[in-house]
């Protein structure tokens, strides 16, 4: 019979915290599951501990070299045979109910094709050094695929054969594979839910492919937002120039512009983009909340705007605590 989940961990060069993530998938709540731990050619003696590891439930494959984790981790998803496949980072810590809740979410709400929850960050001693903030409003996970990705990738599940339709993780790209996985599910109007529960531990070090490729991972980023605005509505030279802005906090079209061109350029994007007021306040202040160079009197009055429409009334305590802090921004 086969296991109801299979968890998938492409390995490489995890070696020093790889011991720890193995513990903790052994030590999960839930019985019924296989990991595949998909080795991309170490040469750290990862392998070697995956091997010292082995029981019943572990399947353990080593590429003959440095293939890409796209690769591996489509290779790990043709291999698996469970309905459900969670995705695990080698460097990351399991907690003992993630499984568990996310195999009872799939399973009790046919209509969700990926379930994902909250992971905090943790450095290289283990030790917690940053609580991380998730959207969970649907409407507004939508939202964010125009900018950036909504969910950590280390704590989905999703169900097997509707990845496989999509044809599972691009394999041109290398560092943001993850976005354009949960990009695809949503614009093909598959639903995604991020449950308010802790899942996993992300561990922060300077190994780890995020910390040393960071502008790469913008680069592919900003390729996916640009084709992610694209499948919605029809790509101006204005446009794009703010979607770099955005992304790269700088590109020399834009700011040449007048503050009031700035306005009308950003206004138009998101009226083309999002019916629904609040969500065009969520884009703005998703924005504005994070690092950006866009200008004081751009910011105040794009959110007066759209505070405004809203009628000074925001609901949604992810939305309000974003325009708080936007406003901060500006103000220190």
């Amino acid at each position: 019979m086969n296991a109801k989940v299979t968890i998938i961990v492409p390995v490489y060069n995890t070696a020093d915290y790889l011991q720890k993530c193995i513990d903790s998938i052994k030590n999960i709540n839930f019985d019924s599951y296989q990991v595949i731990f998909i080795d991309n050619h170490s040469n750290d003696g990862s392998y070697e501990i995956l091997t010292k590891n082995y029981n019943k439930k572990f399947r353990i494959i080593k590429n003959k070299k440095n293939y890409g984790q796209s690769y591996s981790l489509n290779k790990a998803i043709r291999l698996a045979k469970s309905p459900y496949i969670a995705i695990m980072d080698s460097d990351d810590i399991c907690l003992e109910d993630r499984i568990i809740q996310s195999y009872k979410f799939l399973k009790n709400n046919r209509e969700y094709a990926l379930v994902a929850g909250r992971s905090n960050i943790i450095n290289e001693k283990g030790k917690l050094i940053a609580v991380r903030r998730f959207t969970h409003k649907p409407d507004l996970i939508n939202c964010r695929i125009f900018v950036d990705n909504p969910v950590s990738h280390t704590t989905i599940m999703f169900k097997t054969q509707i990845i496989k339709k999509l044809g599972g993780y691009c394999q041109n790209l290398k560092f943001a594979q993850d976005f354009d996985l949960i990009s695809k599910i949503l614009l093909n109007k598959h639903k995604i839910k991020i449950l308010n529960k802790q899942f996993t531990l992300v561990r922060k070090h300077k190994k780890q492919q995020s910390f040393r490729n960071a502008k790469k991972q913008d680069l592919e980023r900003h390729k996916i937002v640009l084709k992610n605005i694209k499948k919605k509505i029809k790509l101006n030279i204005h446009f794009r120039s703010l979607i770099k802005f955005i992304i790269f906090k700088k590109d020399k079209k834009f700011e040449s512009l007048s503050s009031q061109t700035q306005i009308r350029i950003f206004n138009n994007l998101i009226k083309k983009l999002f019916k629904n007021d609040m969500q065009k306040l969520y884009y703005s202040a998703l924005i504005f909340s994070q690092k950006n160079n866009f200008k004081k009197r751009t910011i105040i009055s794009i959110l007066i705007k759209y505070l405004i429409l809203n009628k000074l009334f925001v609901k949604d305590k992810e939305t309000l605590l974003r325009v708080g802090k936007s406003f901060l921004k500006i103000i220190f």
